[in-house]
Parts: C-alpha cells; structure tokens; sequence
C-alpha cells in the first residue's frame, strides 16, 4: 500500500505528466512537420513508428517511478531530492530544445 501512495506522490505525478506532455507534444509536432525528435536515441524508436516511439518513452522514465515509489519510505529525502532534481532537469532541457526549434 505505502509503494502506491509513493507511487501517488505530487513530485512522481509531477514527473510522469511532464514526460507524457513531452511525447504527446513531440508526437503532434512532428506530425505536424513543425518539429523534429531531437534526441537520437528517441529519434531511433520515432522512425520505427508512434507505438515504438510512445514504448520507449515510456520506458524510459516509469521504471524509475516504480523504484522511486519503492524506496521512497526508506530513503523520503533521496527519492525527494532525485525526483525533484529530475523535474528540474527534464523541464530545462524541454525549454532548450523546444526553444531551439521555434527560432
């Protein structure tokens, strides 16, 4: 029960929002010839098809909210600090390369 509730928490909710905004937004902007997939790795699964592109996505980041959601008891400040650090982080980048494409 504690694994679902740290699974529920605003910083990992926060992170896996943000994640699926950015595939979602990616998949439109491509879509749309307005935007390309920056990240090679990504790029990778987006020329494979949206289904492979959306699983490796997702790949990338939920396994990390599952292991944040079982160790958040045991280590609150970590798992805090990482995930919120994360946001920072993804965020940032976000802005960068979007940025890069509009101008």
């Amino acid at each position: 029960m504690h694994s679902v509730k740290a699974l529920l928490a605003w910083d990992s909710l926060l992170l896996f929002g943000i994640c699926m905004a950015d595939m979602l937004s990616t998949l439109y902007w491509v879509n749309a010839g307005t935007a390309v997939e920056l990240n090679p790795y990504m790029n990778f699964w987006l020329r494979h098809g949206y289904a492979a592109f959306c699983a490796a996505k997702i790949l990338s980041f939920v396994p990390l909210l599952i292991v944040a959601a079982a160790y958040r008891q045991r280590r609150p400040r970590l798992i805090r600090f990482a995930l919120r650090g994360a946001i920072v982080v993804y965020l940032a980048i976000y802005v960068v390369s979007v940025a890069s494409q509009i101008s």
